[in-house]
């Protein structure tokens, strides 16, 4: 019970090889890609949380620098066109009284 060995033609055996190279290059060029994009997103999140950040330090920094209510419940905005400086004086009178 000899079993005859059968030779692979050699184009069979360059086609493998060649297919391996293919596929590890593929797969190479596309981990780089995805690796590229993971990166590109993640500069993009961090400069998205940087930028909340931000804004959340100015208002809290807005919210420091108000003016102060002193209980009257009197609130000046002197850069508003509408700015009443009759009331504001009134306010002061009625402050210092």
């Amino acid at each position: 019970m000899s079993a005859s060995v059968r030779q692979v033609s050699s184009l069979f055996k360059i086609g493998r090889w060649a297919a391996l190279g293919a596929g590890l290059s593929y797969g190479y060029v596309h981990a780089r890609s995805l690796k590229k994009d993971a990166d590109v997103r993640h500069i993009e999140h961090e400069y998205e949380r940087k930028v909340a950040l931000i804004e959340e330090a100015r208002k809290k920094f807005a919210e420091s620098k108000a003016t102060p209510d002193n209980g009257s419940g009197a609130k000046f905005n002197f850069d508003d066109p509408n700015f009443d400086a009759d009331k504001w004086a009134k306010h002061l009178e009625s402050k210092f009284k």
